[in-house]
């Protein structure tokens, strides 16, 4: 929700499960597998072959149990999802937090029993960010982190919390726009590292982007519109501006159509594609020329 990119260094972040999608793991029809059935599962066997090269088991607090996982793809497994890949929604962190639901010594020994402990979770938190980096390069764990405890997390000051949420109660909408448009993470994190090397770009983010993205951030938790929309327009306009290469011209004349009806718009994820997100206060509308655009 807030905090793409700013997380890396230093801002606020927070996320919150998006039901629509999901994803489970399933066997391959023995007799007329589909070829999303066997990509799948190839991609599955790459990650098995990467967990086990790169001794990923010793880099983590609750490893992976890679002979039973081994064991299930011979058998046939793969991930069923409807998760759109490459869209900034966490197609990565789904299947990370099902193989960890899975076949982790977390999920086999301590579980979410009425005696959990929350000081597990950055220990979860670092586990995701290892098994991830196999996607990304670079993760912060958090989409993972997400999917699998079901609930709200926020990221602040390094320190994770589950915040209680009341999303019914806030008085705006919020709406996810479909560029139709993949793209993958990793190009798009590399691009952003490289600006924060530019000392120009390095002082706009942390003087500015950095505010508005926990004003933002804070204003949504505690359902405060005016507040919100101010710092969320100092967002909208530093990304426009600053982060136009992760906006896809295809939806520039949308998004300033929106923009003039007080609809604002700010990235999902990376960008580049995928999903943008668009907040409408109340009264506002979409404009008729939504229908070039799926919206969620």
């Amino acid at each position: 929700m807030f905090g793409e990119y700013g997380l890396m260094f230093g801002a606020k972040a927070l996320a919150i499960p998006f039901p629509k999608f999901a994803g489970y793991f399933a066997w391959i029809d023995a007799n007329s597998p589909s070829d999303y059935q066997k990509n799948s599962a190839a991609e599955l066997e790459r990650f098995a072959s990467w967990f086990a090269t790169e001794e990923i088991a010793s880099k983590m607090n609750f490893p992976l149990d890679l002979e039973r996982l081994n064991a299930d793809l011979k058998k046939g497994l793969y991930f069923e999802s409807d998760v759109p890949l490459q869209y900034g929604v966490g197609s990565s962190g789904a299947l990370c937090a099902a193989l960890y639901d899975q076949y982790s010594s977390f999920s086999a020994t301590a579980g979410f029993s009425p005696e959990f402990n929350p000081d597990l979770i950055p220990k979860l938190r670092e586990d995701f960010i290892t098994l991830e980096s196999y996607f990304h390069g670079r993760s912060s764990g958090l989409d993972p982190l997400v999917a699998f405890l079901n609930r709200p997390v926020l990221v602040e000051d390094g320190k994770i919390s589950l915040p209680e949420l009341e999303l019914h109660k806030q008085p705006w909408s919020v709406y996810l726009i479909d560029t139709e448009i993949t793209s993958p993470t990793s190009p798009l994190v590399k691009l952003f590292i490289e600006k924060m090397e530019v000392d120009e770009f390095k002082d706009i983010f942390h003087q500015s982007y950095v505010p508005a993205n926990d004003g933002a951030t804070l204003a949504f938790m505690q359902n405060d519109a005016d507040f919100f929309f101010s710092h969320l327009k100092e967002l909208h306009d530093i990304q426009s501006e600053h982060l136009c290469e992760m906006i896809p011209d295809s939806c520039l004349e949308f998004i300033r159509e929106l923009k003039s009806r007080g609809i604002l718009v700010k990235l999902l994820g990376s960008g580049g594609g995928g999903f943008l997100l668009a907040f409408v206060p109340a009264g506002a509308v979409f404009p008729e020329k939504e229908k070039s655009f799926r919206i969620f």
